[in-house]
């Protein structure tokens, strides 16, 4: 009997309107473009934003000092983030870019793993939630339609039921 009821829109039945058809396949597009883009989605933005940290590491070198060289031979200098009890003259370890510019450290393996990762899910839960809610929005305007069409049939046939009552 579940699977009847489920079911009931995609059956012939001189009780089923236009809208529950039209509803029955909002609900297996939504479910299909869920099913189908969220994973998508999701891939697809881990992988880009792997890439683009895997690059940043590729493009960012470690240098030991106070001052170093850029890659035109000017000699640079910048603050850097020392550890605890280094005195001024000791070296410290600097990221720089492909230009010599100051960077920050660059993302590590499992750092770029957890970011593409947890952006990849982000993705996926907003192309989730993005479906849902244009299939929610959907539906409610079906049901609307058919409080409209009821509304309607009522205002026929409701007078005619009063006057076979009284």
């Amino acid at each position: 009997m579940g699977t009847k009821v489920r079911l009931w829109r995609w059956r012939r039945n001189p009780l089923r309107r236009r809208s529950d058809a039209a509803e029955a396949w909002v609900v297996l597009a939504t479910g299909l473009a869920i099913a189908i883009g969220a994973p998508m989605a999701g891939a697809a933005t881990a992988w880009t934003v792997q890439d683009s940290l895997d690059s940043q590491r590729q493009d960012r070198h470690s240098t030991t000092a106070v001052r170093w060289t850029g890659p035109d031979g000017t000699t640079r200098t910048g603050d850097a983030e020392v550890k605890t009890g280094l005195r001024a003259g000791d070296r410290a370890t600097v990221w720089t870019d492909d230009q010599g510019a100051r960077t920050g450290e660059p993302a590590g393996p499992a750092e770029v793993e957890a970011r593409g990762g947890l952006s990849g899910a982000v993705a996926a839960g907003g192309v989730c939630a993005v479906l849902l809610t244009g299939g929610w929005v959907v539906r409610r305007r079906l049901d609307v339609h058919r409080a409209g069409e009821w509304e309607r049939e009522w205002a026929e046939v409701g007078p005619q039921w009063a006057r076979k009552r009284a």
